[in-house]
Parts: structure tokens; C-alpha cells; sequence
């Protein structure tokens, strides 16, 4: 195997362009998105992408293009060789000559969150404070600031500027640095909608709350003093995972260029890794033969037209193949944030939970597509739910479309494995640590303590109501529902051994041991049965295979002396039922074994 160039490994993956060419790593040239950014004239650009697709690094790419700044010597240091080679320099002299041009001023609100709006505003102060440490030097030795504004720029220098100076930042900012080196600046700003997104979802746990209006607020004004009106600004270029409505954060900026998910006629995908940049990888490492593996999982985003690859997840696979390691191609991107919003969705609607069901079982679904949202409106229109998972990577555009009243339409779908497997995990979560968690059983327990096998099969048919077609309806499942829904209620053992076997589940509650020997007729089963007898009806079909495993399992509790062993094993059983359980999908029967 080639070994002249290597990726970075999990642990130390950077986010610095500089670091990718230092380092020597393989490195997919991106840097078109500068002479589109140039070439285009847009002074202020938003583009969206989901987390981890590479929009910090891009911003990184774009400070080392455009930043002008001073070595030890006071000299202007020349980031040109860092982009030899690359199709930026093939640019023209047009786009060259921002080569190395400007101040910047690089921001991430990544960790600008908290609780409340103190904290909000303490880690915007953090934020505020890295952006002024490169330009430390240029104002120790300029003369050209007031006492006063010397001030302010001190709290800023050292994060202890008030709520009201923070607002005013990027406009005094940018005014200081004009004055000091005679140039327009650059403002980059990463992950400008954590913030908001944070505050939503704490508002989301906590009704009462106003930290979302409050973090609105002061984010909006923070960026409408660097953005709006701005004549010291030569560009801005703004990046988060979703377009946040235009009145709650962008009031008043003039017509910013966006570039979102949907956004057609791009020259080319700067962010996610294309079809040919992935061939082209796996060719240098010798693992062609992985690429369709490499497709199910990590492929499937549809970005202007363009089949795009996650870009995280794909470049720690290849690590992983790279290492030889068994386990290479797995999830990656769900371990790189919280799915909040989406756990929210899965609990409190269940129209949209069956809807997420069909979609993870492969079907398509039509939906309206709102380009500018406000998190709130999470709360005001259920519907905006599709919104924010297309644009956040949860969901991927067939097609995009005018419905007959002319609004926004997208045939939409789960994009890949990867994703399936982080939706799976979300609904197994709701069902296993909610739903079941804090389901009331206790009229299940006393049916079973009366042998009432009418009002336990009612209980446990409302249950898997509530289940999805996402789940495999196989033994396993039912096995672990049973287990799940009685320890709220009683001491339960579950395949321990008892007699000549091991019962499913043994519940012990009111001095009485209970018995439930599980069955299902797996889907699979049951399309066969119907290919085997087609003409027999559906019920009738189900009522027959039902019976067969019902009677499997009397058996079976008869055979192994389960009754005899659970009384004379457990102190706590003065009487035993036992019970016959068979399940059909979202279906049950229940039968005493006397």
C-alpha cells in the first residue's frame, strides 16, 4: 500500500487547513469555493451544511487565504504556499490579488451555550476573547485608539466585556482594525445557530423558560453590528447547519448570498465529498473493492443536485480500513452531537413517529419545505419538523418542487445506513428508556395476578400501539417489552433457570410467582404462510399460526416443570400461574396454563 501520504487519525482529526498541508495529509482540493466566493460578489455569504461536513475547515481555508497578518519581525506573512498546487491559483489575478489582504476576525459560537443568559454571554466573552488574540500586537503598539476605546478593547482582550459592549463588537472591531492597519476585514463566524439551537431545546425541558428570545436577542445583535451597514467589511461568510429565519437573526443585513441543501447551481460541492473524490481516495489506499459499502453507509445526500458523502464519517472508515480494522465501517456521525430535538419529536408526536417509521423502512414522503426557520416554530408548526431534518442531515431531497399554491415541496428520504442507524437508535431509546419506563402497569400485574388473560391481552395490545414498524417484531423484542414493562411493578428474573429449562420471564409480586413463556410469528413467517395459503384469511391466518406457537409454548411449560420449580426456588411464590404468550406484530393472545 502507498504509503507517502496518510489521513489524520479519530483522535487528533484537525479542523485547520494548515495543519492538512504542514502535516502532509491527503488533502480533496475545496479552495474553488474562493474564486466562487470572489468571483460571485456576494460581501456577505451564508452557507449550511450538517455538523461535520466541513465547514470549519473551510473556514480555516478561508482565513488563510484572505488574512493579513504580522510574523515576530512585524513583516507580512505569505500564506501563498499553502495553495500551491490548488485550484485557487488558477484563478486569475482577479482573485489572487485578496491574496493575503485583510485582517480576520474568526469566530465559533460551537460552545456559546448555557442555562441561562449569564452563562450565554460568559462564553460569548470567550469567544470574543479568542478572536483578538492574533491582533494582540498590532494595538500594544498603536497609538491611534482613545483612552476609552482602549478600555473597551481591553475587556474584550481579556472576556470580561459586558453584555451591551459584546453587541457592539464586530462593529468597534472592525473600526479599530481599520484604523490601526488601514484595511477593510474579513469576518468569518462558524456555527452561528449552536446558540440558538441550545436555547431551544433548554426552553424545550424547561416550560416558562425565555432563553430563547433572550439568546436571539443578543446573538442577532452581535452579528447585525458586523454584518449590517458595514463599511469597514471587505466579506463576511457565515456557516451553520441551518437558516435561521431572517427576522430573528439577520434583521436589516442586505440580501446575503445563502447556500443551503437545496440550493442548485453550484459549479461544484465545496464541503461534502463527491462520488469521484471518494473513488479517487479509495484508489490511493488500495480499498476500491470497499466502495460499495462505503456507498450504503456514508452516501446518499443529495446537495444541489449532486450525490454527496458525509465527509466525517467517511474519512475516520477509511482510518479504520487503512488499520485493518474489523470494525472500520460503522456509525461515526452520530457520536458527534446530541439528537435532542429529534428524541422530542419521536416522544411527543406519534403521527410523526409512524411518518419516521415508513421512512426508515424505505418509502418516500412528500413534505413542504420551509427555507427560513425559527427553532420556535418547532413548537407553532409541528409540520417545519422535515425542514430541520433535511437541512440538518437527518433527511435527503429526491426532488424539489412547486405544489399547486406554489409552495416548496421535497419528495424526501433517509439518505443511508448510517443514518437508519441513528433514527433506530432514537426510536429504541424513546421505546425502551420512555415509553415502557413510564408506562403504568400495574393493571397489566393485577390481570395476571387474576389470571384475567382478556384485560393482559388489552394492556399489552395498547402498548405496542404505540410501537413502530421500524422495530423487528421478533421474540427478542417482545421478550425485552415483557421485562421492561414489569420491573416497574414487580421483581422480575428473566431466562434464568427453572426446572429442566429456562423460562422467559418469571415475575414476582403479591406472594405469587407468574410464568409467561413468549412466542411470536415473525413477519417473515407470516409472508410465508400467506404465499402457502392465499386463499385463507388474514385474521383466520393469524388466529391459526398464533394457536400452533401457543400451544408450543404450553408445552414447553408443562415439559420443563416450570410451575414446580418456581415454587419450590422462590420464597416468595405461595402460588404460581403461568402463561402462554404469543405475538403478531402489534397483535397478542394470552393463554392460562392450568
Amino acid at each position: 500500500m502507498n504509503q507517502d501520504r496518510k489521513l489524520i487519525p479519530f483522535r487528533a482529526q484537525p479542523e485547520d487547513f494548515k495543519v492538512f498541508k504542514d502535516e502532509g495529509c491527503y488533502y480533496i482540493d475545496k479552495t474553488g469555493f474562493i474564486r466562487y466566493l470572489i468571483e460571485k460578489g456576494d460581501k456577505i455569504c451564508v452557507f449550511t451544511r450538517p455538523r461535520r461536513f466541513g465547514k470549519t475547515l473551510m473556514l480555516r481555508t478561508l482565513q488563510t487565504f484572505f488574512e493579513y497578518v504580522l510574523d515576530e519581525n512585524g513583516k507580512p506573512v505569505d500564506n501563498r504556499r499553502y495553495f500551491e498546487g490548488l485550484e485557487v491559483m488558477d484563478a486569475g489575478e482577479d482573485v489572487l490579488k485578496h491574496l493575503g489582504q485583510y485582517p480576520v476576525i474568526s469566530l465559533s459560537f460551537k460552545d456559546v451555550s448555557g442555562d441561562n443568559i449569564g452563562a450565554v454571554i460568559a462564553q460569548l466573552q470567550d469567544a470574543v476573547f479568542r478572536a483578538c488574540v492574533p491582533h494582540r500586537l498590532w494595538f500594544k503598539s498603536s497609538t491611534v485608539l482613545s483612552e476609552g476605546e482602549r478600555q473597551i478593547l481591553q475587556t474584550y482582550q481579556d472576556g470580561t466585556a459586558s453584555g451591551d459592549h459584546l453587541r457592539q463588537f464586530l462593529s468597534k472591531y472592525c473600526q479599530w482594525l481599520k484604523d490601526v492597519t488601514k484595511r477593510q476585514t474579513v469576518i468569518l463566524l462558524d456555527e452561528y445557530d449552536v446558540p440558538l439551537q441550545k436555547a431551544a431545546i433548554y426552553d424545550l425541558h424547561h416550560p416558562g423558560s425565555h432563553l430563547y428570545e433572550e439568546t436571539v436577542s443578543l446573538i442577532g445583535s452581535f452579528i447585525s453590528a458586523g454584518f449590517k451597514s458595514n463599511s469597514n467589511l471587505a466579506y463576511g461568510v457565515i456557516s451553520g447547519c441551518m437558516r435561521v429565519a431572517k427576522e430573528s437573526i439577520f434583521t436589516g443585513m442586505n440580501n446575503p448570498g445563502v447556500i443551503d441543501v437545496v440550493t442548485d447551481g453550484l459549479p461544484d460541492e465545496f464541503w461534502g465529498f463527491t462520488e469521484n473524490d471518494v473513488k479517487q481516495m479509495l484508489a490511493y489506499y488500495e480499498l476500491e473493492d470497499k466502495y460499495q459499502d462505503i456507498e450504503q453507509w456514508y452516501d446518499g445526500y443529495l446537495f444541489g443536485g449532486r450525490k454527496v458523502f458525509n465527509p466525517w464519517s467517511l474519512l475516520n472508515a477509511i482510518r479504520g480500513l487503512v488499520n485493518h480494522s474489523d470494525m472500520a465501517i460503522q456509525p461515526y456521525w452520530v457520536m458527534t452531537s446530541g439528537n435532542d430535538i429529534i428524541d422530542d419529536m419521536i416522544d411527543r408526536n406519534p403521527e410523526h413517529r409512524e411518518r419516521l417509521a415508513l421512512l426508515m423502512n424505505g418509502e418516500t414522503r412528500n413534505v413542504n419545505i420551509y427555507k427560513n426557520i425559527s427553532y420556535k416554530d418547532l413548537h407553532c408548526n409541528p409540520e417545519t419538523i422535515w425542514s430541520f431534518l433535511l437541512y440538518t442531515g437527518y433527511l435527503k431531497a429526491m426532488r424539489l418542487y412547486l405544489n399547486t399554491d406554489d409552495i416548496s415541496e421535497a419528495e424526501v428520504a433517509i439518505p443511508n445506513r448510517e443514518i437508519r442507524s441513528v433514527m433506530f437508535s432514537a426510536m429504541r431509546h424513546w421505546w425502551q428508556d420512555i415509553k415502557l419506563r413510564n408506562y403504568n402497569a400495574d393493571t397489566l400485574l393485577h390481570a395476571l395476578l387474576m389470571g384475567d388473560t382478556t384485560i393482559a391481552e388489552r394492556e399489552l395490545k395498547l402498548i405496542l400501539n404505540d410501537s413502530t414498524s421500524v422495530f423487528d417484531y421478533n421474540e427478542a423484542f417482545y421478550h425485552g417489552m415483557l421485562v421492561g414493562l414489569l420491573r416497574n411493578v414487580a421483581i422480575v428474573r428473566s431466562n434464568d433457570e427453572y426446572g429442566e429449562g429456562r423460562p422467559d420471564v418469571v415475575a414476582l409480586a403479591e406472594e405469587c410467582g407468574m410464568i409467561l413463556e413468549v412466542k411470536c410469528v415473525t413477519p417473515k413467517a407470516l409472508a410465508q404462510a400467506r404465499k402457502s395459503q392465499p386463499d385463507m384469511d388474514e385474521d383466520d391466518l393469524v388466529d391459526a399460526l398464533v394457536a400452533l406457537k401457543l400451544d408450543e409454548a404450553q408445552q414447553q411449560i408443562v415439559d420443563r416443570k416450570y410451575v414446580r420449580a418456581v415454587l419450590r426456588h422462590e420464597p416468595l411464590a405461595r402460588t404460581v400461574k403461568a402463561y402462554a404468550v404469543c405475538f403478531c406484530r402489534k397483535w397478542c393472545m394470552v393463554r392460562d396454563v392450568k
